[in-house]
C-alpha cells in the first residue's frame, strides 16, 4: 500500500491509499481499486515484506509512505503441495523459473483466476526463500 495525502476525501481531504498492482506489461504501479477493477488488474504479491517494500518504493510516483501489508492466502491455494514441490527443487533455482513452473502447474490443474495463480506463485517463492535461509543457516 502507498499512503498519500491527508484527510478523508469525503470531508475535503486528499488522502488516497492505493495498492500495488501488476500492470500486465511486466511492470507494477500503485492504482486505485476502482481503476484496477475496471482494467482487470491483479494485485502484486511478494514472498517477503522486504521485497514488497522495495517494489513499492520503485513503483511509487506519488512519493507516499510505503507499507507492506500481509495478505491472507485464499483457501484454494494448495500450500502443502506447493511446499512439497518447492522442497524438492534446488535452492539455487532462479525465481523466474520457479514462478513459471508453479504457474504452469496451476493452469494445468485447471486454475483460471489470475489472482489465485499470483498467490500460488508468491507462496512458492516464500517457501523458496525459507529453504534458502535454512541452507545459509546450516551452512550446507
Amino acid at each position: 500500500m502507498e499512503f498519500h495525502g491527508a484527510g478523508d476525501p469525503y470531508f475535503g481531504g486528499t488522502a488516497a491509499d492505493w495498492a500495488l498492482y501488476n500492470t500486465g506489461d511486466g511492470g507494477q504501479a500503485f492504482i486505485s481499486a476502482a481503476d484496477a477493477q475496471r482494467r482487470k488488474l491483479v494485485l502484486a504479491y511478494f514472498p517477503t515484506a522486504t521485497e514488497a517494500e522495495q517494489a513499492g518504493t520503485t513503483a511509487s510516483t506519488r512519493k507516499g509512505r510505503i507499507s507492506a501489508l500481509p495478505g491472507k492466502l485464499r483457501s484454494e491455494v494448495p500450500t502443502g503441495q506447493i511446499s512439497w514441490i518447492v522442497g524438492n527443487k534446488h535452492v539455487g533455482e532462479d525465481d523466474s523459473e520457479l514462478a513459471v513452473d508453479i504457474a504452469d502447474r496451476a493452469k494445468r490443474a485447471g486454475a483460471t483466476d489470475a489472482d489465485l495463480i499470483a498467490q500460488m506463485v508468491a507462496y512458492a517463492l516464500a517457501c523458496h526463500r525459507a529453504n534458502q535461509a535454512l541452507v545459509l543457516h546450516f551452512q550446507l
